[in-house]
C-alpha cells in the first residue's frame, strides 16, 4: 500500500495531486483542516481532518497509515491577509511545518515535497528569475515561505530527511473532465477574477497601467495545473533515485500582461469584459517569469499544457459548470 501524506489536499492544488498520484497508483492520503479546502474535492483516497499544528493528531495520522512520503501543500497563501495578520501565518506555515517534520523523522519518513512559491524572491533583480536569485521576500507569506525552505534545509543536513521544494509561479487551469477546478473564497487570482467578470458582467480591476512593459501591465509567469502535478509526480520519484536536497522553480518560461490575458478570455468565452483602472497594489513588480532549465536537469520536466490559451480555456470550462462564486 503506497501511501502518500498530501498536507492541505482538499485544496485547488491538492486536489489535483491526489487525482494524479492515484492514476500513477499511489494512495493520497488528505490530510486538511478544511479552512480554505473543500471537502467534495476529496475523491482519490481518504480525508483526514485535523490541523498541522495539533502534533497530537499528526502522531495519531503516522500511526494510522504507513507513509512512504509526503506532498507538503497546507498554508496561508494570501498575500495581503498575510501582512494584516502576520502572527496565523508564522502560526500556520512555520510552526505547522515544524510539527510535520518532527512526526516524519520520529517515524523514518524521510521524502518530503513542499509547496514554495516565486514569492521567496521579492523585487526581481533580474528576469527571466532561475534558482540563484537572490531570496528577498516583500511580504509576509512570501517571507513565512522563505522561513520555512530555511527549517527544511537545516533539518535535512541533521537527519536523514531529502527534498525537493517546488517554487511556483501563477497556477491556473483545471481538470474539469475530473470535476475539478479552482474554487477559491474569496477568490484573489486573476484568470478565475476574469471569467468571473465574463460571466457576470462585473468590471474586472486593473491594478495599475503605467508598469516598465509594452502595454503597461505587469507580466507574469502562467502554469498549468496539470503541469504542476506531473512537477510533483517526478519530483516525488526523484527522491527515490537520488538523495537530493533542491529548491526548483516550476513555471512556464514565458509571461503575459493582463491585458493579454483579458484579451484571451474575451476571444475563448465570446463575452466582452468591462475593466476600470484602480491603484497599484504596493510591492507589485513590472515583470515576474521564471527560468525553468533546473527544473529539466534535476526532474526531465518541461510544461507540456502550459499555453495561456489551454490554461484559460480548460478555466473556463470548469467555470462553465460549476460557477464557484
Amino acid at each position: 500500500m503506497k501511501h502518500i501524506l498530501v498536507t492541505g489536499g482538499a485544496g485547488y492544488i491538492g486536489s489535483h495531486i491526489c487525482e494524479r498520484f492515484y492514476r500513477e497508483g499511489f494512495i493520497p492520503v488528505t490530510f486538511d483542516n478544511l479552512s480554505k479546502g473543500n471537502k467534495w474535492s476529496v475523491k482519490w483516497g481518504p480525508l483526514e481532518i485535523g490541523d498541522l499544528r495539533d502534533e497530537t493528531r499528526l502522531k495519531e495520522l503516522f500511526l494510522k497509515y504507513s507513509f512512504i512520503g509526503v506532498i507538503h501543500l497546507a498554508g496561508l497563501s494570501n498575500v495581503q491577509d498575510s501582512n494584516k495578520e502576520p502572527e496565523a501565518y508564522y502560526k500556520n506555515n512555520l510552526l505547522g511545518t515544524l510539527n510535520l517534520l518532527q512526526v516524519m523523522l520520529e517515524n523514518k519518513v524521510h521524502k518530503l515535497v513542499f509547496s514554495s512559491t516565486a514569492a521567496v524572491y521579492g523585487k526581481p533583480q533580474y528576469t527571466p528569475i532561475d534558482e540563484n536569485h537572490p531570496t528577498d521576500p516583500i511580504n509576509c507569506y512570501g517571507d513565512t515561505k522563505i522561513a520555512v525552505e530555511k527549517l527544511i534545509y537545516n533539518i535535512s543536513h541533521s537527519s536523514d530527511l531529502n527534498f525537493i521544494s517546488l517554487r511556483y509561479f501563477n497556477v491556473s487551469g483545471s481538470n474539469y473532465k475530473k470535476n475539478i477546478g479552482e474554487a477559491h473564497y474569496p477568490e484573489t487570482h486573476i484568470i478565475p477574477l476574469a471569467l468571473q467578470a465574463a460571466l457576470k458582467n462585473n468590471y474586472f480591476n486593473i491594478n495599475g497601467n503605467n508598469y516598465q512593459t509594452p502595454d503597461g501591465t505587469c507580466i507574469r509567469d502562467y502554469i498549468h495545473i496539470n503541469d504542476l502535478c506531473d512537477a510533483h509526480l517526478l519530483s516525488f520519484k526523484k527522491l527515490y533515485s537520488s538523495n537530493i536536497k533542491e529548491f526548483i522553480n516550476i513555471g512556464a518560461g514565458r509571461g503575459f500582461s493582463v491585458l493579454e490575458i483579458i484579451k484571451s478570455v474575451k476571444k475563448i468565452t465570446g463575452y466582452q469584459i468591462l475593466t476600470k483602472i484602480v491603484k497599484k497594489r504596493l510591492g507589485d513588480p513590472d515583470i515576474l517569469v521564471s527560468k525553468i532549465e533546473k527544473s529539466n536537469k534535476f526532474l526531465s520536466w518541461k510544461p507540456k499544457v502550459s499555453d495561456i490559451n489551454t490554461i484559460i480555456l480548460d478555466s473556463w470550462e470548469w467555470y462553465k459548470i460549476h460557477k464557484p462564486f
